[in-house]
């Protein structure tokens, strides 16, 4: 690839990152808002090139809505949306977890302890953007072991996604505990050639990541939009 082409990639990526963001953290795109290509070149001072291949990418992703003559929208980035979108990853990286144990090698097996082990360290050193940078690394590698194309396009699609909205809402410090722990439980799996587990142990992961991503969106939807004194409730009682 030309010097002149690989630029082109990193400009529309930066400008890609840049809108997921603005969208996620709705500055200035609420729910509904038209996006405008010559709009956005002008904020971000660039050419309609970069800025239709962001609207592309966007739309694959879900955050937009592109309408015949009527340009693209943004859509409510929920408890729905993303409810529903951790939802199918549960049911695709549980099956790419099985297919991986089935295929397993003991090279495959070297490689996720040395990612393992990468992660544990940013953990212990407390470096949250490292921790889940190398989490990343180790499914990618699963993802990879797994060979199965169209599973994987389906999580690559979303994958930078899922990262804004961590970084919009934040990372409980516990939560790192958990993932290592089942980070271990998923390599026990493997090493056992123990493909029913190592599925059901990343169906569990999975699920937890979204239950607290969906708690602390709706903790942000409380804490920007507080109820009266007598319509609180009480977590407790329920």
């Amino acid at each position: 690839m030309r010097k002149l082409d690989i630029e082109s990639k990193a400009g529309e990526t930066e400008i890609t990152d840049r809108l997921r963001d603005a969208i996620i953290n709705r500055q200035e795109f609420d729910a509904g808002a038209p996006l405008r290509i010559d709009a956005l070149a002008t904020r971000f001072g660039v050419s309609h090139m970069p800025i239709r291949a962001a609207l592309h990418r966007l739309e694959s992703e879900g955050l937009i809505v592109a309408q015949p003559n009527k340009g693209a929208r943004v859509v409510a980035v929920d408890e729905i949306f993303v409810g529903q979108m951790l939802d199918i990853r549960i049911v695709i990286e549980s099956y790419l977890a099985r297919r991986a144990a089935e295929r397993m090698t003991a090279q495959d097996l070297s490689h996720l302890e040395t990612l393992r082990a990468r992660h544990e360290d940013a953990v212990a050193q407390g470096d949250a953007p490292l921790a889940l940078l190398a989490n990343r690394e180790f499914h990618a590698a699963i993802h990879h072991i797994a060979d199965n194309r169209d599973a994987n396009l389906i999580l690559e699609r979303h994958w930078r996604l899922i990262s804004a909205l961590w970084r919009r809402y934040g990372y409980e410090s516990d939560r790192f505990a958990g993932v290592v722990a089942d980070h271990r439980l998923l390599l026990a799996a493997f090493t056992a050639g123990d493909s029913e587990s190592a599925a059901a142990v990343t169906a569990a992961h999975t699920a937890r990541a979204k239950l607290v991503l969906l708690n602390r969106m709706r903790k942000a939807a409380l804490s920007s939009h507080p109820q009266p004194a007598g319509e609180q409730h009480d977590d407790v009682s329920r």
